[in-house]
């Protein structure tokens, strides 16, 4: 083996899995081509577990990787079916799982589609497809999306200290409940609606929550007196200061005559004064 195939062959998915065959440079399109073959000597059946080596047949799978510097990378792979030896699984013939290289049926392997999803993930659809343009991995926004709403959600503790707060997704029209922990500062759920029974339903399958703040709606507060009860319930920082804003404009309205007179008896004593001093 060369140096140049050393090379190549290390900067493999998996090289304990994968074999290098061959490269192809075509610079017109500039991209390269790889072909291998897997190399593992026994595969277990997703069905049933069971390991067995015998071979079915083979056919080949191209894949898209990582690009590399300005040249986008295309893995074409030789893999197998097998047989399932076992009498009492229904699967017959199944086909080569190589999980730490692709996933069933992709079309991409996996470190390739995880830079896509921290693409969609910071960058969004649009923005994030314009990036793997200059990454030469260029894909639509629907499918950076498609790859955001494929993953598990994160795993979250019951916080101790929850805010409620409503939010548009069309303006004056449809709307959602967004819960956000506080201890933490990071949103962990989104509610469809508005109401007090969806609220509610959710604080009763997540007991433990000690303090939940909310705006002054009496909604939430029903949902909350219902779902959690032995919760303190205190208004939104935002909430309060705004409220406290209005109540301010509309004393400050109802004196502006008074406010006014103070003004200008003000303004004419430092004219006096300053007359006086000249």
């Amino acid at each position: 083996m060369t140096s140049t195939e050393k090379l190549f062959s290390a900067l493999l998915p998996n090289r304990e899995h994968l074999k290098l065959q061959n490269y192809e440079l075509d610079c017109d399109r500039r991209r390269i081509v790889f072909s291998g073959r897997s190399i593992q000597p026994r595969n277990a059946c997703p069905l049933c577990r069971q390991l067995t080596h015998r071979v079915h047949s083979h056919y080949t799978r191209q894949l898209a990787d990582l690009s590399w510097a300005n040249y986008a990378i295309v893995l074409q792979l030789e893999v197998r079916k097998f047989f399932c030896d076992n009498a009492a699984c229904q699967r017959r013939i199944f086909t080569e799982r190589l999980p730490t290289v692709m996933a069933p049926w992709a079309r991409r392997t996996q470190r390739l589609a995880k830079q896509l999803y921290e693409l969609a993930l910071r960058l969004g659809g649009a923005a994030g497809a314009k990036m793997s343009q200059n990454l030469f991995c260029g894909v639509s926004r629907n499918t950076l999306l498609r790859l955001l709403m494929k993953q598990p959600l994160p795993t979250y503790a019951t916080p101790i200290t929850l805010g409620v707060d409503d939010f548009a997704l069309r303006k004056r029209q449809t709307y959602g409940t967004i819960l956000v922990d506080l201890d933490r500062h990071r949103p962990i759920a989104l509610l469809p609606g508005r109401d007090a029974a969806g609220l509610s339903q959710w604080l009763m399958q997540h007991p433990g929550i000690q303090v939940l703040s909310r705006d002054r709606s009496p909604v939430y507060k029903s949902g909350m007196s219902q779902g959690a009860p032995e919760a303190i319930q205190v208004a939104d920082r935002f909430h309060l200061i705004h409220n406290l804003a209005e109540v301010l404009e509309q004393v400050f309205r109802s004196q502006m005559s008074e406010l006014r007179r103070i003004t200008s008896a003000t303004i004419e004593q430092d004219d006096s004064e300053k007359d006086t001093a000249t």
